[in-house]
């Protein structure tokens, strides 16, 4: 009898309080940086197709087309957030049209020294026109719990992905904020 009370209001405490900080950043910045992170819960649109018109910035490129979203990031928006399930971390990746492109979840894997460290010199912006994740974004994304590996290649940097093996608190915190975006873990 009690089962369904103590899960009533759950999606009104999702967020009790939250800040963000915006950064202007360059997507050399995130290929440069990400793979010191280790551990991370990746949240982006299954990409339908290639735009044409985008071109990757100078010497970067992606392993995958899962990973082609970064190249097109202009800004950043670092959210910290108390929630009925503890403080929660992320990172959102906007373009300069405001589509949020990509969402990385830290997780009690991820190295925090590298993440204060990755921003360290980015500059500070006003809040962009945007539009935040809704649920058609998230119904449409692929929740991924990896590592970002950056391998040079022939002059390029190259930003590749692989899956990480992560603490048993880690995989229970990934799940958690699976279920409170409404998208499923794929590996």
């Amino acid at each position: 009898m009690f089962g369904w009370l103590a899960s009533f209001g759950v999606q009104s405490r999702a967020r009790t309080g939250s800040t963000t900080r915006w950064l202007a950043v360059s997507p050399r910045t995130l290929v440069e940086g990400l793979g010191q992170l280790g551990g991370v819960l990746y949240l982006a649109p299954r990409p339908t197709s290639c735009p044409a018109n985008v071109l990757p910035p100078a010497g970067c490129l992606v392993e995958n087309a899962d990973l082609a979203p970064l190249l097109s990031t202009a800004c950043v928006g670092l959210t910290c957030a108390i929630t009925a399930e503890g403080p929660r971390e992320w990172l959102d990746c906007v373009s300069r049209e405001g589509d949020t492109l990509a969402r990385i979840y830290l997780l009690p894997d991820t190295d925090y020294l590298a993440w204060d460290g990755l921003f360290a010199d980015a500059i500070a912006i006003e809040a962009p026109d945007r539009r935040a994740p809704d649920r058609e974004w998230l119904r449409a994304s692929r929740a991924r719990v990896l590592s970002f590996q950056r391998r040079r290649l022939v002059g390029f940097d190259v930003l590749g992905a692989r899956e990480v093996l992560i603490s048993t608190l880690g995989r229970g915190v990934a799940r958690d904020i699976a279920v409170s975006e409404s998208v499923a873990i794929t590996s």
